[in-house]
């Protein structure tokens, strides 16, 4: 960030007590950052102390682990000051870091913006979702959006994500610049059993969370993707009632299913499976179309090498 053409405002570090070295590296940076230290509370919690202390006009979320072009803030201030939407998107690629080399095995995604129909909110109800480290934000949206949910642990960008595009949050596609996501097991809590268990249980909540919402005020929901959100509420209430132990607090009674909805929930459900199918043989990728997948150009991979890696293609990550 500190290599950036345009140079950020601030840039605003939070030690979610962190147990290694990280807090006197990122104290060797002086007053180019500021550091923000608490008691471990999870990336919910850090975001939105993050968001509290912020003073400038636009807010870049990013990750410890993730890497993006040196040409990003530039490109996307410059499409929000022209635009005046709310938030900035572009490509992202999924890499694994080795020495030099920046691999990747899968294409870009969101090499192009999302289609003019449906909605954003509707493609986001049918699958879509975006990292918010390729996202630029005007902080005067996301002080009218709210906090980010602390009760929620991988899903909270999601929740977020839905309650933006819910209050008309209109997004521009940003080409120019791009964000590399690292794809590695350090640290991540999808790790073993106990991650899967907390996945499941953390995605049934959220589920339902979003379900409680879909009727309530801002941009319209359909009917067919109501039904479709249904789909996926029954659905993660299946997977969690196959865990041991209790289902986590969140559920909702209010949410009833019938069998006779269930069984339409599940052939819903079987469709969306045959889809992807489908995509997998036309395309090579069960991606929906929303991500609008493509190769690097040859502009992106120059941009990686002033990074300082090589981009290199390989077939497995």
């Amino acid at each position: 960030m500190l290599r950036q053409s345009l140079p950020p405002h601030e840039i605003l570090v939070v030690d979610d007590g962190s147990t290694d070295e990280s807090l006197q590296l990122i104290k060797g940076f002086g007053d180019r950052v500021r550091v923000l230290c608490q008691a471990n509370s999870g990336p919910a919690v850090a975001r939105n102390r993050g968001l509290d202390h912020a003073t400038g006009n636009y807010v870049q979320f990013f990750d410890s682990d993730d890497l993006c072009t040196l040409n990003k803030l530039e490109a996307q201030v410059n499409a929000l000051m022209r635009s005046g939407a709310e938030f900035a998107y572009g490509p992202w690629l999924k890499t694994r870091l080795d020495g030099k080399q920046a691999l990747y095995a899968e294409p870009a995604l969101q090499q192009r913006g999302l289609p003019r129909r449906p909605s954003p909110l509707s493609c986001f109800l049918r699958g879509w979702v975006i990292v918010f480290q390729c996202c630029m934000f005007r902080r005067s949206f996301l002080t009218k959006v709210g906090h980010y949910r602390s009760d929620l642990m991988p899903s909270e960008d999601s929740e977020f994500l839905f309650r933006m595009l819910k209050a008309g949050g209109r997004g521009v596609h940003v080409p120019e610049a791009l964000m590399l996501y690292r794809v590695h097991e350090e640290g991540q809590i999808s790790a073993g059993a106990l991650g899967r268990v907390r996945r499941v249980h953390d995605w049934a909540h959220y589920a339902e969370t979003v379900m409680r919402q879909l009727d309530g005020p801002g941009e319209p929901v359909s009917p067919i993707d109501i039904l479709r959100w249904r789909a996926i509420v029954c659905a993660a209430r299946n997977d969690e009632a196959s865990l041991p132990g209790p289902a986590i607090a969140g559920n909702s009674p209010g949410i009833q299913f019938g069998s006779m909805e269930s069984l339409l929930y599940r052939l819903l459900e079987r469709a969306g499976q045959v889809r992807a199918g489908l995509r997998q043989r036309v395309s090579g990728t069960r991606v929906p179309s929303f991500f609008q997948q493509g190769p690097l150009t040859e502009a992106q991979k120059q941009l990686i090498r002033q990074l300082g890696y090589n981009p290199m293609q390989t077939r497995y990550m």
